[in-house]
């Protein structure tokens, strides 16, 4: 994979070609995200996304959609924790146009009072979604669990009495303190020159004093049994079962992301077999590594009849003592090896896939590893370091439970002896 970095006006472009493809793709990031907000304006990273999209000083919303989408490319951004992206992918030839777009996006936004007005309803409308779902709403209360007092436990899009106080001048004032070119990373891969980018670059960035770094403070530790549920009519609940685990700068992030492969990334991952197929107690069951730069969790989500919730709790507490207490077999790791390199190496051989993975990766690590240098440093983790790496994260006296669904009053006590059952709190 060759890629260049270049520094431009205080901003950081990264560069790699992508040969004989017709299509390309480009993302404007920023260092910033909703755990930097002030708990007053809790969804304001997320609002100024959305405005950003409504218009900006040389294109209309209409504009901005018919140059990119109506040429046949596509256009999208997210709001994370800790990262702001504006992205797309479009033809080749249209190169020039969507940088401008994007540029013109994410430095000259109108914050028109009328469209304002119009996203503000549009988020609550979102918010209302999500806590419909009762998937993402079981997350939510995981976070809030694992990160009590803390932003990164908030939800990314805020809540309804914060959204609502929102203002224009609250929007200019952290888009001009968060949105700085010190602050964004741009990561281009496809066919068009590195001069044809720079030298618009050049033209559209105003170089401004670099601003100080954004901070929020460490999370505490997490500490005992800690189980939140919300009851909903539903058909299916569901449950997720969570622990602290380890930052995107610990030694050990790739020996915990082998963990997730072996736990519940794939169908042939230990959680799915055990819990969907030999049981079956469910349609799907997931793990995920969250990372940030000072905290992570290992997060485990499933749907399934209420009925079946202490079952299946205990069950996926057997598992985690099971990868705590046995070495994974040379074997089983030599497969969850190849899946995590699997997956690395066909994302980069993808424009939009390897763009993100150029800015995320220079965000997070301040330098870029290529396929070579990550398959040697995943080749030489042991089983006796997957064992150590899932007694580190997996403490049994230390773990968050979230149950939403038609549950039963007395969920929460069942929950609680379900894991003293295992023997495995006191």
């Amino acid at each position: 994979m060759v890629y260049e970095i270049l520094n431009i006006k205080g901003l950081t472009l990264i560069i790699s070609p992508f040969k004989d493809i017709e299509t390309s793709s480009l993302g404007i990031f920023l260092k910033t995200g909703a755990r930097f907000e002030k708990k007053s304006q809790k969804g304001i990273a997320h609002f100024l996304e959305h405005m950003l999209f409504k218009g900006s000083k040389n294109y209309s919303y209409r504009k901005i959609k018919q140059e990119i989408e109506g040429r046949g490319g596509s256009l999208n951004a997210f709001t994370s924790q800790e990262i702001t992206a504006y992205y797309a992918h479009f033809l080749n030839r249209n190169t020039k146009i969507t940088l401008d777009i994007l540029l013109d996006m994410v430095m000259r936004p109108s914050f028109k009072d009328k469209e304002i007005t119009k996203e503000r309803k549009v988020i609550l409308e979102e918010i209302k979604m999500y806590n419909d779902l009762p998937s993402v709403r079981s997350i939510a209360l995981l976070d809030r669990l694992l990160w009590k007092n803390h932003p990164l436990g908030e939800e990314i899009i805020g809540n309804n009495q914060t959204v609502e106080k929102i203002s224009k001048s609250d929007l200019s004032s952290f888009l001009r303190k968060h949105y700085q070119p010190s602050n964004i990373v741009i990561s281009f891969s496809g066919a068009t020159s590195k001069d044809l980018i720079a030298g618009l670059l050049q033209k559209k960035i105003t170089k401004k004093k670099a601003s100080a770094g954004l901070r929020s403070f460490t999370p505490f530790s997490l500490q005992g049994l800690h189980i939140e549920c919300e009851k909903k009519k539903l058909e299916q609940s569901h449950l997720c079962v969570g622990f602290r685990s380890v930052s995107y700068l610990d030694k050990d992030r790739l020996s915990a992301q082998l963990i997730n492969v072996i736990l519940g990334a794939n169908m042939s991952s230990r959680l799915f077999e055990e819990l969907r197929e030999k049981k079956p107690l469910c349609y799907d069951i997931s793990t995920e590594q969250r990372m940030y730069h000072d905290s992570g969790a290992f997060i485990i989500h499933m749907g399934l009849n209420k009925d079946k919730i202490p079952v299946a709790l205990l069950a996926i507490l057997g598992q985690l003592n099971k990868i705590k207490e046995d070495q994974v077999s040379a074997k089983e790791l030599l497969r969850a090896k190849d899946y995590l390199l699997g997956q690395f190496a066909m994302s980069l051989e993808q424009p939009q896939s390897r763009m993100f993975y150029l800015a995320q990766e220079y965000i997070t690590q301040s330098k870029i590893a290529d396929f070579d240098s990550l398959k040697k440093n995943v080749d030489l983790i042991t089983p006796t370091e997957i064992k150590r790496v899932a007694k580190n994260i997996f403490k049994f006296k230390d773990i968050c439970i979230s149950c939403v669904g038609n549950i039963e009053d007395d969920i929460k006590e069942k929950l609680k002896n379900t894991v003293k059952k295992g023997g495995l709190y006191s």
